[in-house]
């Protein structure tokens, strides 16, 4: 047997196995340092075809509130958008919910619409994002409870409600929860992305001193990635969002 040959042999194969493991090292890492750049292009696309599709409701809403004499009421921006963008649900390719806001300008004087749209999940404007959002929630979970009261179903432990083009959960507490920011940098929270909690007034002893009828939300916490936003009945909203930009 030449034993010369059968060491080289096993040599070449040893060389192509290790070969083999650092080629399969080098994809994987190609695969995850290009994972950020991927991320970046797609959240890149996805905010210029939102700001597009906003542009062109922006340009209908101008237009007619220049031809209605410099009246624009909510129901007429609603309905020129509309009729814009063959309905509201595709306004954001994305599924981000936009929101009809009202300037607080004094129209074309100041360069402004009475009115603008702001998607709650690409406006750039963060806080105003996790105002509109937490209130456009909460409006929800009020109707959810509102369905469970009707159907004679107590409040339940776990309200459903959507957002942004995702069906998400809004749990029931007894106590505040108490977010200071976002979920990004809250202890516990990090990469939960949108959480929310109620309560209830009247419920087992709780929040009595939160205000509000019984069986009605009383208290409602909402965090996002970025701010969070608290309401309770006595209090109104507090929360980072609601502070200075």
């Amino acid at each position: 047997m030449d034993h010369s040959r059968t060491h080289k042999w096993m040599r070449s194969r040893g060389v192509s196995r290790i070969t083999a493991i650092l080629l399969v090292l080098v994809i994987v890492m190609s695969v995850v340092v290009s994972i950020p750049t991927v991320k970046y292009y797609r959240d890149r696309s996805a905010r210029l075809a939102c700001a597009a599709g906003l542009d062109t409701a922006r340009r209908r809403l101008a237009q007619d509130y220049l031809s209605g004499d410099f009246t624009q009421t909510n129901v007429s921006a609603v309905e020129a958008v509309a009729a814009a963008m063959n309905g509201w649900e595709d306004l954001c390719p994305s599924g981000g919910k936009v929101y009809l806001v009202e300037n607080k300008g004094e129209g074309l004087l100041d360069g402004q619409m009475p009115y603008d749209l702001v998607c709650g999940m690409h406006g750039s404007d963060k806080k105003q994002c996790t105002r509109l959002n937490a209130g456009y929630v909460l409006d929800q979970l009020r109707e959810g409870l509102r369905t469970a009261a009707k159907n004679g179903d107590p409040a339940p432990a776990v309200l459903t409600f959507t957002l942004n083009g995702k069906t998400r959960k809004a749990q029931r507490t007894d106590e505040e929860v108490p977010f200071k920011r976002g979920t990004a940098t809250t202890k516990g929270y990090e990469g939960k992305g949108i959480v929310a909690f109620y309560g209830v007034a009247g419920q087992d002893g709780a929040w009595a001193d939160a205000g509000g009828k019984a069986g009605e939300i009383c208290y409602f916490s909402f965090a996002d990635e970025d701010h969070c936003a608290a309401w309770r009945a006595d209090d109104g909203w507090t929360g980072d969002s609601y502070g200075m930009n």
